[in-house]
């Protein structure tokens, strides 16, 4: 498969300050020059358990923490709370691995229930923002672009779809993917390196889920 990267993008917006969480979603969704790439973890999108690119220096490692109501998409509706852990941010060989992990907990619902993507309005857009630098990434894809060479909306917005379809993601969107009951899904994405080696990036894990800001960047070429 052909695989192109993702390209960085000017933001105008104003973006969100401080350090670890924000409050609720972010409302920063830049629309990037190019394709996605993707983010390594431990669960796949078939829920069984699998392994992304590369480890986590700090596998169990928690940098910020939100937690929140289980937010409801255009699926079942589920109650309980969802936390939300942003594990790391890491550069190493021209790529940008972001580790997050995703809670959901729900005392009234039975044990061995789940709730997909689609039932918490979540789509698993992993963004990064670097606000000194004005400069935006998301996932690699191997199919499509982020922002296809075309003038066409009907063909850019076809190879938007593959290109999301076909992220560097973990886990990524499944009608067979659910997140269980009072269980712990390690996710991943693995983007572009950031130009000019930012020391903090804003990460949104995905959209629908909560900002964090001022996140440290690990190189690990520097170790």
């Amino acid at each position: 498969m052909r695989s192109r990267l993702v390209t960085a993008v000017v933001l105008s917006a104003a973006l969100l300050t401080g350090c670890t969480g924000g409050d609720g979603a972010s409302d920063a969704t830049p629309e990037p020059a190019g394709t996605q790439a993707g983010a390594e973890g431990t669960a796949q999108a078939d829920g069984t358990a699998g392994t992304g690119p590369g480890s986590a220096s700090a596998a169990d490692a928690v940098m910020a923490e939100q937690t929140l109501a289980t937010p409801h998409g255009g699926g079942e509706a589920h109650g309980g709370e969802v936390t939300v852990a942003l594990r790391s941010v890491e550069v190493a060989g021209g790529t940008m691995t972001v580790r997050w992990a995703l809670t959901w907990s729900d005392d009234d619902a039975p044990a061995d229930a789940g709730a997909n993507y689609y039932d918490m309005g979540i789509v698993p857009v992993t963004t990064v923002t670097d606000r000194e630098n004005l400069k935006a990434y998301r996932p690699f894809c191997t199919e499509g672009s982020w922002q296809p060479d075309t003038e066409s909306v009907g063909d850019r917005a076809a190879a938007q779809s593959r290109c999301q379809a076909t992220m560097l993601v973990s886990p990524l969107e499944n009608v067979f993917f659910k997140f269980p009951n009072h269980g712990t899904v390690e996710a991943w994405a693995v983007l572009p390196a950031p130009e000019g080696r930012p020391e903090t990036v804003d990460v949104a894990p995905a959209e629908g889920l909560p900002l964090f800001t001022g996140a440290t960047v690990t190189y690990l070429d520097e170790e």
